[in-house]
């Protein structure tokens, strides 16, 4: 199969192309001119220089595809970003549809996120028809990745099948930009971690890659498909990523107060230097809610693999070492 795939040359984006290379599918990738193919280097793929927020570059790289995987997004919990954010997470979305449209393409996977998805109060586990209800705590992320999920779905409309999917908190290999990855480099620079309590639902990166071929080749167009694994509170993640690592750390929960203000405090120094902090009053609001999802429809209906978060946390760690991106404290003991 002919595919193009935006976002490639990012964490999820490389992983994919990895998995579709491998099954024999051509793969086109949509890549900035000025962003490095880091993570597909020695891969056999096409690269179309282009932008999502550019629709001219993206009808002329889904020329002659059958399907379109849109993994492109902009994650950023930071103001500053918002702008910029809203063009990639919600117009890119809607010239991705558009530019499917116009090559007759038959069917898109749009990449969308938990944060698409309402939260739960009562410890159950959130799906996919749960009520987004991330409005008032104005977090634009979560506000984005809902409208640019409406915005791919539209195309259901439109004479293309379009299927989202729905990842959590993804780990795994070639997370060069320290996505979930930040808690590894967290562990490594630090001896004590200070935050406030909090939960999630975590995800490996090989099973959402599989779950994204599925969805192109037999998910219901129009349907979205929550990719998720172990719930974690988030202590207990930097306690078995420490255990992993052979890097012993101390974990300091701060009370909701302390860390509000502390996020507000590195907020405002992030807007002198221009520099995106690592906690930020919205990426806090965030972590507030304990984000419990089930992944049972994808289970279900794509065959979505469930790696066990240890040996998922094992093969990342692994990949940073083999990488130079982190010390093997393993070998220091």
């Amino acid at each position: 199969m002919k595919v193009l795939v935006t976002g490639g040359t990012g964490f999820l984006g490389a992983n994919l192309c990895h998995h579709l290379a491998a099954r024999g599918d051509e793969v086109r990738v949509l890549k900035r001119r000025k962003t490095p193919p880091t993570l597909l280097e020695g891969l056999k793929v096409e690269f179309a220089e282009g932008d999502v927020t550019d629709l001219d570059s993206l009808v002329a790289a889904a020329r002659g595809v059958e399907g379109i995987y849109h993994v492109a997004g902009l994650v950023s919990y930071w103001r500053p970003k918002r702008e910029r954010q809203y063009k990639v997470n919600v117009e890119g979305p809607r010239n991705v549809v558009e530019a499917a449209v116009r090559n007759g393409v038959r069917r898109i996977v749009h990449t969308s996120s938990i944060a698409a998805i309402g939260f739960r109060r009562d410890a159950q586990p959130c799906d996919e028809d749960t009520e987004w209800n991330w409005g008032p705590y104005d977090i634009h992320y979560c506000t984005t990745k809902y409208q640019g999920e409406q915005e791919a779905l539209k195309g259901n409309r439109r004479g293309v099948e379009v299927v989202a999917v729905n990842p959590a908190l993804i780990f795994g290999p070639r997370d060069a930009h320290w996505n979930a990855g930040r808690m590894f480099k967290l562990v490594a620079d630090r001896r004590v971690i200070s935050g406030p309590e909090g939960a999630t639902t975590t995800c490996d990166s090989d099973d959402v890659c599989a779950a994204h071929i599925a969805a192109m080749e037999r998910g219901q167009p129009g349907r979205r498909y929550i990719l998720g694994g172990e719930f974690r509170r988030y202590t207990e993640l930097i306690r078995e990523i420490s255990d992993v690592m052979g890097k012993p750390v101390r974990i300091r929960v701060l009370p909701f107060w302390v860390a509000q203000a502390a996020s507000y405090a590195v907020y405002g120094v992030s807007l002198v230097t221009r520099k995106e902090p690592p906690l930020t009053p919205e990426l806090l609001r965030v972590a507030q809610h304990a984000r419990y999802f089930s992944s049972e429809r994808a289970i279900r209906e794509l065959s979505y693999p469930q790696t066990p978060l240890r040996v998922t946390l094992e093969k990342t760690h692994r990949w940073y070492v083999e990488n130079g991106l982190l010390p093997d404290f393993r070998k220091r003991g």
